[in-house]
This record gives structure tokens, C-alpha cells and sequence, in this order.
């Protein structure tokens, strides 16, 4: 990118991109599975906080942007996971349901009792329904690798990582306003690629023409 300008519009292309994607599936009014669901709401997701992230950038709030771009990497990793393995969401979301169920019975298995019975029985519907056996935690690292964005969670996420962390190191890039750039450019990669993972897996009105326009966004 050679100038502000340039920057500025890309980021334009690349939010309205999104935006349109979300708009055009919401517009054909399908009734949508898990799957399909999982994936809309991550890509929502992740086009409402990397606006709030432009805001903080352009208003020189630099302290929080890692924190959410880090967020928004955890949804990306999830949401490209489900489109490159059919059956990744559902386990992604029986993962996640059970995990709050095995949480809320250390917090207090009495008075979570409620949350718990409800949780159970929606892990074991799901896993009924769809024939889940697999007791595999889908980690944040297993979702990247799932995805094929290993690289990102090596580098960007383990970098944004120490911020959320409250690590030493984190602190420092904190107090001395480093990584506004580095956030800005991985905030851009990951709406890009959501919004091309998104038209892979969820029907739209243009899916070619959206599916096009990623990619030149991309080598812009």
C-alpha cells in the first residue's frame, strides 16, 4: 500500500465487501443449518469489531486494538475451519458447549445446575443428530490448523497474545504505541478472508462476483 489513500480505500473495499456478503445471504431469506449459522455469526462478528477497530485507530485509541483483532482472529480461524471441513462447526460448537458445561460444575455445581442439565442436553442432541463421536478440544490452535492459517496464529496471534495476557512484553508494546500498523494489517487480511470463505459456504446473491472481488482486494 503506498499511501494513505490507498490504505483508506482498501479498508473501504474490504468492509463493504463483508458487508454486502452478510447482506446478500440475509437477503435471500434461507433457512440456514448450524453450520451455516456458525458461520454468519462469525463473519458478523468479525465486521462489527474490525469497525469499532478502524474507529480506535482513526481516533489514536491504540491501546485496545490488539485485544479485539486477536478476537477477531479466534472467529476467523473457526469460521474458515467450517468452511474448509463440512463437519468442523458442529464439533467446534459441541467443544465449546461442553467446555462451559465442565466450567460452570467447578464454579458451582449446585446453583449451575440448570446450565448444566442444559448444556448437556444440547451437546448430546447435537451430537446425536450429527453423529459426533470425535472428543477433540478444537482448540484455538487446532482451528487455525484446520483452517491452514497456522502462520497467522504463530505470528499475529502470538504476538497480539501478550497483550491480552498482560505479559511483560505485551505491556512494553503498550506503553511505547507499538503495533497500530501491524493490528491495521491483519484486521484488513482477516475481513478479506472471511469474506471469501464466507461466499464458499453460505449461498449469496453474486457468489462469483464477491468470490472475484476478495481476490483482488487481496493482491491489491
Amino acid at each position: 500500500m503506498k499511501n494513505a489513500q490507498e490504505l483508506d480505500e482498501v479498508v473501504r473495499e474490504s468492509f463493504s465487501l463483508l458487508g454486502k456478503v452478510l447482506e446478500e445471504s440475509n437477503s435471500l431469506g434461507l433457512e440456514s443449518n448450524y453450520r451455516e449459522a456458525f458461520i454468519y455469526r462469525h463473519a458478523r462478528s468479525i465486521y462489527y469489531l474490525g469497525q469499532d477497530v478502524v474507529f480506535l485507530l482513526e481516533s489514536g485509541r491504540l491501546d485496545s486494538c490488539q485485544f479485539i483483532v486477536r478476537a477477531m482472529l479466534e472467529s476467523l480461524f473457526k469460521l474458515i475451519a467450517s468452511v474448509k471441513q463440512s463437519e468442523a462447526a458442529i464439533q467446534i460448537l459441541v467443544s465449546e458447549v461442553e467446555a462451559d458445561m465442565e466450567r460452570m460444575k467447578l464454579f458451582d455445581p449446585i446453583a449451575c445446575a440448570p446450565g448444566i442439565k442444559c448444556s448437556a442436553d444440547f451437546a448430546a442432541k447435537l451430537r446425536k443428530e450429527y453423529n459426533i463421536t470425535s472428543k477433540k478440544k478444537w482448540s484455538t490452535f487446532e482451528c487455525a490448523d484446520a483452517a491452514e492459517l497456522v502462520d497467522k496464529y504463530r505470528s499475529d496471534y502470538f504476538v497480539f497474545s501478550g497483550r491480552v495476557h498482560a505479559s511483560t512484553g505485551g505491556t512494553m508494546m503498550q506503553e511505547n504505541q507499538i503495533g497500530a500498523g501491524h493490528a491495521l494489517q491483519t484486521l484488513l487480511f482477516i475481513v478479506i478472508y472471511a469474506a471469501g470463505g464466507f461466499v464458499q459456504a453460505i449461498q449469496t446473491k453474486t457468489p462469483q462476483e464477491n468470490l472475484d472481488e476478495s481476490a483482488r482486494i487481496k493482491i491489491r
